[in-house]
């Protein structure tokens, strides 16, 4: 393997698998507005997936030790692209796309930085909020679900209480399924001194908040008489009673990696120009792991024979 840094390996240092949640939530917003999807609008959700590459190029330098352990994320341990490099473009990210928030509008702009703060506390000791059970999953659901929805909605709309309590179930789909990907990784977190959600509650109490925290979501869309949720909650609770009854880990994984598309599908038909940013990011990682590692990604059996 060639360790020398391309330009396709910094793209992927951005995460691009984790930008599709990032951009589902925030167009759901952008809809709920009820304003039309402009130039500003395409300008302000390139700064949020920019910002938010750079949080996830921080996450993977204070992971570089336990990533090169479990072997994965190969770019940082590996030493193909050097721990300095990974923060410079860090710092370039944060330091152009903050600034530029507030040339959308200044709401937008304070979201932005409470966006990027959350994302830095989740990964960086001492707080490293990924590590604190319940933290981990407050920090995702507001983050994805409630930030996101809340930037995407003031591009060109003033921020008002009816449109924060709308993004509630939203902050319990996304929490939903996070508490379902705590388990997984939870000989991995145990051995590595982690106390997540998963770690705290155990594979059974993490399966039944799951189950919960959906059925939150499908309630609460009901309540705000909000469909596009209530489909995406409707959907997803099969997935997540069948991991319960029934705890493979084929199960647990289709509960986390066949429910998270829900909302996803939902934005691509109220944004159809998402499906094509979709189709690039997976077949263009396709290409990149096969040709980069020889491996099979992304791929919806992966880790069904990993032990958890």
């Amino acid at each position: 393997m060639n360790k020398k840094a391309t330009l396709s390996d910094y793209i992927i240092l951005l995460r691009p698998t984790l930008f599709v949640p990032v951009w589902t939530v925030f167009l759901i917003g952008h809809w709920f507005s009820k304003t039309r999807f402009d130039l500003l609008s395409l300008l302000s959700i390139l700064l949020y997936t920019l910002m938010m590459g750079g949080v996830y190029i921080l996450n993977q330098i204070v992971d570089i030790e336990s990533d090169r352990e479990n072997r994965k994320l190969f770019l940082l341990p590996d030493g193909i692209i050097s721990k300095n490099k990974a923060f410079l473009l860090m710092f370039i990210l944060f330091g152009t796309t903050i600034p530029a928030s507030f040339a959308v509008n200044p709401t937008f702009g304070i979201l932005f930085i409470l966006s990027a703060i959350m994302g830095v506390l989740y990964s960086l000791p001492p707080f490293q909020l990924k590590a604190r059970p319940f933290l981990d999953m407050l920090s995702n659901g507001v983050g994805y679900g409630m930030l996101a929805f809340l930037s995407g909605y003031t591009i060109h709309k003033p921020l008002n209480s009816h449109v924060l309590l709308q993004t509630l179930p939203y902050f319990f789909a996304v929490s939903a399924v996070f508490v379902n990907t705590t388990i997984p990784d939870i000989p991995g977190d145990k051995k590595a001194g982690k106390k997540t959600t998963g770690v705290l509650l155990g594979k059974r109490i993490t399966l039944i908040s799951g189950v919960l925290l959906d059925l939150i979501s499908l309630v609460l869309s009901i309540l705000f008489k909000d469909i596009i949720c209530g489909i995406a909650a409707t959907v997803s609770l099969p997935f997540f009673v069948i991991a319960l009854v029934k705890p493979t880990k084929k199960n647990i994984l289709f509960s986390i990696r066949l429910t998270a598309p829900a909302l996803t599908i939902i934005s691509a038909v109220l944004y159809p120009g998402l499906v094509l940013l979709l189709l690039i990011i997976y077949f263009g990682q396709k290409a990149y792991y096969k040709r980069r590692f020889n491996l099979n990604y992304p791929s919806i059996t992966s880790g069904i024979d990993s032990d958890f």
